[in-house]
């Protein structure tokens, strides 16, 4: 399941990878730090004092975009081979507006750091490499009741990115589930993303009740099976993997703790994650609610120096203006996974292609828009400035005609100091986020 967040600073807390090495540092006056690449995009080196230097980096690749329209306050440029544009005769925070090609464009209000790196993200999303792996889950050791079927369900690990595409990878005709009657082991395959990849499967017994329809099927988590220290590469498929059941003494049970989401978002979910560092994150696709709040997972015990992830959903509905918060805990090694403070949803909204205003969230340490048009992501402004509560849209970056979607999100990451962060090592920081979609028509 794709988490349903298109926000700026979240994918840029949880970025891609790459090389961080795309520029070195050029020579500065002896009292201005030099020019340095932030990893992963940032602000540093302390606040502006007559000059900005602005990198411009690609998301995926992390190497420098020359060419690309930088304007800083009222400083016009455009960046040169090694990324970079250096705006001078600028003091104190800044409007600052990055435009490249066939990437989304990003502003940032109120940004105050002598030196900024802009991670950009493409406009449209390119389709993840895959891969198909085929093999079985072992459930020789399973025996059942007449009339009851041996069901697995098999998932890939996904990367540390929230809505990255590769997390989402269909496989055609579900052959990632499959079943047996009886003794023996079910066969499957699966589509997944490349990389270093963990599989685990869903063990379930299915209770056919004797009949054919499959109506009145009811069917129980049982077990896990589970296969790491995969290596995949995109287009080169692999056979012969199997699936190896975790032993019952390593399955436990673990609780979510919802707390209080706010007020109205009456739809509350769940996700429930293990953590494994570089083979990723598997997220386990049995959605939790207040009155299901328990699940057969695997004990962290059975992966070396792995955490439970929460992943904690409420809505107020499920239209195209539905008002949502998500909470995001990481490195949980209880029993109890608590949801902990949500944000609300950013109130007052109003959006049109030029301008929007909204009342900020109390808890929130930044605000941002995110312009899209279908699946085209075509700006995203991050507000650092607490009083700031409208904008501007820039004519440097006009909106197009059509029907948009502007986003006002709320982005909770307590300890983030906004004139000072590298985003390669803020990841964690990042905890809640709320969102208020606004249609412009």
């Amino acid at each position: 399941m794709r988490l349903p967040i298109l926000l700026g600073l979240v994918t840029a807390l949880i970025p891609g990878c790459g090389d961080d090495e795309g520029a070195a540092p050029v020579d500065a006056p002896p009292d201005r730090p030099p020019p340095r690449v932030i990893p992963g995009g940032g602000i540093g080196d302390g606040p502006i004092d007559g000059v900005a230097n602005v990198y411009v980096i690609d998301d995926a690749s992390r190497m420098p975009i020359s060419g690309a329209t930088v304007r800083v306050g009222t400083v016009d440029g455009t960046t040169d081979a090694s990324g970079l544009f250096v705006a001078e005769g600028v003091t104190g925070p800044q409007t600052v507006i990055v435009k490249a090609g066939a990437h989304r464009s990003d502003m940032w209000i109120g940004a105050n750091g002598t030196n900024m790196t802009f991670n950009l993200e493409p406009a449209t999303e390119a389709v993840p490499a895959a891969a198909n792996l085929a093999g079985t889950v072992d459930l020789s050791a399973i025996t059942l009741a007449t009339n009851h079927l041996k069901v697995a369900q098999v998932i890939y690990s996904q990367l540390d990115d929230l809505g990255d595409p590769a997390n989402e990878i269909a496989t055609p005709n579900d052959t990632h589930v499959c079943f047996v009657a009886g003794a023996g082991s079910c066969s499957f395959t699966i589509k997944t993303r490349t990389g270093k990849v963990a599989l685990l499967a869903a063990i379930y017994d299915r209770d056919t009740k004797g009949t054919t329809p499959p109506d009145d099927d009811t069917s129980t988590l049982i077990g896990w099976a589970v296969k790491t220290g995969l290596t995949v590469t995109g287009g080169v498929d692999q056979t012969g993997i199997t699936l190896t059941p975790i032993d019952v003494g390593m399955l436990g049970t673990v609780t979510v703790d919802f707390g209080s989401p706010p007020s109205g978002h009456t739809t509350v979910g769940a996700i429930i994650g293990v953590e494994l560092g570089t083979d990723g994150v598997f997220q386990i696709p049995l959605f939790r609610t207040p009155t299901e709040p328990t699940l057969l997972v695997p004990r962290l015990a059975a992966f070396a120096g792995s955490s439970y992830r929460l992943t904690a959903i409420a809505t107020t509905g499920s239209t195209a203006t539905s008002a949502e918060s998500i909470v995001l805990r990481r490195k949980l090694t209880g029993t109890t996974l608590a949801a902990g403070t949500w944000l609300a949803a950013p109130t007052s909204t109003m959006a049109t292609r030029t301008s929007v205003s909204w009342t900020p969230v109390s808890g929130a340490t930044v605000h941002s828009i995110e312009f899209t048009q279908g699946t085209a992501a075509l700006l995203n402004v991050t507000v650092f400035d607490a009083a700031t509560t409208q904008l501007t849209v820039p004519d440097l970056v006009a909106l197009p005609g059509g029907a948009l979607t502007a986003d006002v999100n709320a982005i909770g990451a307590p300890g983030l100091d906004v004139n000072s962060f590298m985003l390669d090592d803020e990841r964690d920081k990042l905890a809640m986020v709320s969102s208020q979609p606004v249609p412009i028509n």
